[in-house]
């Protein structure tokens, strides 16, 4: 009988050494204050308008590219039809302008050819009049003479007008680019009258129906990212063995008999109370040390993610647990 209560005895204080050492080596850590998180992009169209049709529902899967709405684009169509005008009237003076650019040139070669003449013209006359006998009278000379000065001043007539001509040209052509300008931007408005989707996700928040008169920058709906995470915020005492790699273990308060895998992406480079509104200051007299926690993001496995990505929205409460120092799968 002794001897069995030995070994009785012998197997309790066994057992509760193996209790002992399981808890003592035991590197989990856990935190409760985790949350699944994602990226929330608010969608809103890049131009004013009528809502003339609503392609989704509120919590809708969407794809990138997919198009939400569509605006009425009666007004675009009006903007685009003008600046194609503006382009044509444009273009006429830039044809306007070059005939008168080769009208001007045509002008300036007659005058130089008249100026060629007179000049042989005046230099006759003026060997003439010296001559003696006089071959012309004084009064040829000086016809010889204004003649020449009159083809001079064409001349210079001619080449202002062309000079004029060719400004205008380029006034006419920079007309064209801006009218080019303008039809690109009315085209593009035009594309804008299509709202689309930026990413792939869940449609969330819509606040937009059809007929409604929507502004410029004005967010209609959100959508909530297929690539979703969680944010475990661990107190700084818990950091010593998480790095980036470490295996995490994961529950969310909404699945509750679902055990998600994950692995540690990052750690914030600062902790939580760092990026508050009001950072804590502790250069005063009375400083109480606060352990700190410091959020640590951890990536869903591929599998879970795609098997539950429906369930898995932002916002929902986490519990994480995380071997320190561990790297294996789970």
């Amino acid at each position: 009988m002794k001897h069995a209560l030995r070994i009785v005895g012998g197997m309790l204080v066994l057992g509760t050494l193996a209790v002992f050492l399981f808890f003592w080596l035991d590197r989990t850590e856990t935190t409760t204050d985790a949350y699944v998180t994602g990226r929330i992009h608010p969608v809103a169209p890049r131009v004013t308008g009528t809502v003339l049709a609503l392609h989704v529902d509120d919590n809708q899967h969407v794809l990138a590219g997919q198009v939400l709405l569509e605006l009425d684009t009666r007004d675009f169509d009006v903007r685009v039809e003008q600046a194609r005008a503006e382009i044509a009237r444009a273009k006429g003076q830039v044809a306007s302008a070059e005939a008168q650019v080769a009208e001007a040139a045509a002008a300036i070669a007659a005058a130089d050819a008249s100026v060629r003449k007179t000049t042989l013209d005046l230099r006759r006359a003026g060997e003439l009049v010296n001559e003696t006998p006089r071959g012309i009278s004084r009064q040829e000379y000086d016809a010889a003479k204004a003649a020449a000065d009159s083809a001079v001043a064409h001349r210079a007539s001619a080449a202002a007008r062309k000079v004029a001509a060719m400004a205008a040209r380029e006034s006419a052509q920079a007309q064209v680019a801006t009218g080019e300008a303008a039809l690109h931007d009315a085209q593009l408005a035009y594309g804008y009258t299509k709202v689309i989707a930026p990413v792939n996700g869940y449609v969330g928040r819509r606040t937009v129906e059809v007929g409604a008169r929507v502004n410029a920058g004005q967010t209609l709906l959100s959508i909530v990212s297929d690539d979703v995470w969680v944010v475990a915020n661990f107190k700084e005492t818990q950091l010593a063995g998480i790095r980036r790699g470490t295996v995490a273990n994961m529950t969310v308060d909404a699945l509750p008999d679902v055990r998600f895998a994950g692995r540690v992406d990052s750690i914030s480079p600062a902790s939580g109370s760092q990026f508050a509104l009001l950072p804590p200051d502790n250069a005063t007299g009375n400083f109480t040390k606060v352990v700190q926690r410091v959020p640590v993001k951890i990536l869903f496995a591929a599998d879970d993610l795609r098997r539950y990505r429906e369930r898995l929205a932002p916002g929902l409460s986490t519990v994480v647990r995380i071997r320190a120092g561990g790297n294996d799968r789970p």
